[in-house]
């Protein structure tokens, strides 16, 4: 059955796709590797209850940062919620704003410098070095030229950005007009992630992706002539979506020099459930997903792009700055609804839209709750953080290799499932299957570690 789907699936691949290598990695898998129950890789918050509430963690998080090393760098992330209308298959916590667009805008941008200012009082928070400015959302050029400046300045006057600090935003086509490349060039913006999805047009016409495709290459096209690195989204799974499309897009892509691409499959949850379930897709298999892509991940070997994310596939200008900030011990100053930080082994999270509003202020940053690491969870996160960053030293393989699974190693049994395979430093990198199953790797990962020590010495963890 397994070699009766791949060959179907295959039968006309394009010639770019190393399919023999799926093929091996696709018969290697076995449970609990089950390619229709993949997790996603969850944060603490995400796994068990808040320890404080918002108040108590704001009080936590103070004391703490009164303490905190003053050379330690740290990254700032930016939640922007609005988009100018809502994509049919996007899962993102964004929305469209109806009346009062204007004014909604310079009401939550004036939170977010009113938080940005609290935390800068905060310790030394003001005299640490920032590695990368990244703003997300939703679309954050939907604020407009002045919003975006605005909170650009106050990023500027009230943190040490320096000339090594990376300005990153996400972005559309559609609100990246030629004034806003020029404002986000003389703010000091130099990467943009573009949410592209898929240069099929009628799988864009089905997402509601309105401009076309040859007015995103251009807008690629002419930031990059900035000198901007420049990375794209992709989803598999979506309607209408062919494989010989899927791998077209990526080629035209990378032939126009795009230095970054970010594989995902469609995620179904309530905000985009009624569009999948008219679409077909509610109860669809996983396997055809999976299938385009290894078929992605093959290509983009195929074209030089190497691992820097267990998604993420880059070239040597892409350095995915933001994303990467647990590989370098760094901290994370997340600001804005829903946004989620880590100060030291401390992670908190702020609330939906209407609630940060409420609660935002110049005393209060409005968070939602808050947790402290505990140490096993503090001993497991450097095999966690190696694997969502693809490659795996031959320290923490080592540790790996103590771990028993079925009468053997989990490094092994890994190995075997072809999550893994060895890379040129002594250590592991993560193959397209331990890309599509990083969270069930993080999973297997602390259940069996902590199985084995039962809690008694976290240090042997790791």
């Amino acid at each position: 059955m397994k070699e009766q789907l791949f060959q179907e699936y295959y039968r006309n691949a394009p010639t770019a796709v190393n399919v023999p290598q799926i093929r091996e990695q696709w018969l290697a898998l076995a449970p609990p590797y089950d390619v229709d129950h993949w997790l996603l890789p969850l944060p603490v918050w995400g796994q068990r209850p808040y320890d404080h509430t918002g108040a108590e963690a704001w009080q936590t998080l103070r004391a703490d940062l009164a303490v905190a090393p003053s050379d330690r760098p740290f990254c700032i992330y930016l939640h922007i919620p609005f988009c100018s209308s809502k994509c049919h298959f996007c899962d993102c916590y964004s929305f469209k704003l109806g009346g009062y667009r204007a004014e909604h805008i310079q009401n939550y941008v004036n939170r977010l410098c009113d938080e940005l200012r609290l935390w800068s009082r905060q310790g030394n928070l003001s005299r640490r070095p920032v590695s990368t400015v990244h703003m997300g959302g939703g679309t954050p050029t939907f604020l407009g030229e002045a919003a975006l400046a605005q909170i650009v300045g106050c990023c500027h006057a009230h943190f040490a950005i320096t000339e090594d600090t990376e300005w990153a935003l996400e972005s559309t086509v559609e609100s990246l007009t030629p004034g806003m490349i020029a404002t986000m060039h003389r703010s000091g913006y130099r990467r943009l992630h573009l949410g592209v999805q898929s240069l099929e047009e009628p799988v864009r016409a089905a997402i509601g992706r309105r401009r076309p495709v040859a007015e995103l290459l251009d807008r690629v096209e002419q930031t990059l002539a900035l000198g901007w690195v420049v990375s794209v989204d992709l989803v598999c799974g979506l309607p209408g979506q062919t494989l010989a499309g899927f791998v077209a897009g990526i080629q035209t892509l990378a032939a126009v020099g795009v230095n970054g691409f970010s594989l995902y499959e469609l995620l179904i949850y309530p905000q985009n459930q009624k569009w999948a379930e008219s679409s077909g897709l509610a109860r669809r298999s996983h396997v055809p997903n999976y299938f385009m892509f290894q078929a992605g991940a093959s290509v983009l070997a195929g074209n030089g792009f190497g691992r820097s994310l267990f998604n993420h596939w880059a070239d040597g200008r892409d350095q995915n700055i933001y994303f990467t900030f647990p590989t370098r011990g760094e901290d994370c100053l997340a600001v804005g609804t829903i946004a989620d930080g880590v100060m030291g082994d401390y992670h908190y999270r702020h609330p939906r839209y209407a609630a940060y509003m409420r609660q935002c202020g110049p005393e209060q940053p409005g968070l939602q709750g808050g947790l402290r690491r505990t140490a096993v969870e503090s001993a497991l996160l450097p095999v966690r953080t190696a694997v969502l960053s693809g490659a795996i030293p031959q320290q923490l393989a080592l540790a790996l290799q103590s771990v028993p699974v079925n009468g053997q190693s989990l490094l092994h049994h890994w190995q075997q499932q072809r999550l893994i395979q060895p890379d040129a430093a002594d250590g592991f990198v993560l193959t397209a299957n331990g890309g599509w199953f990083a969270g069930n790797m993080v999973r297997q990962w602390q259940f069996l570690a902590e199985q084995a020590n039962q809690m008694t010495d976290p240090a042997r963890l790791c």
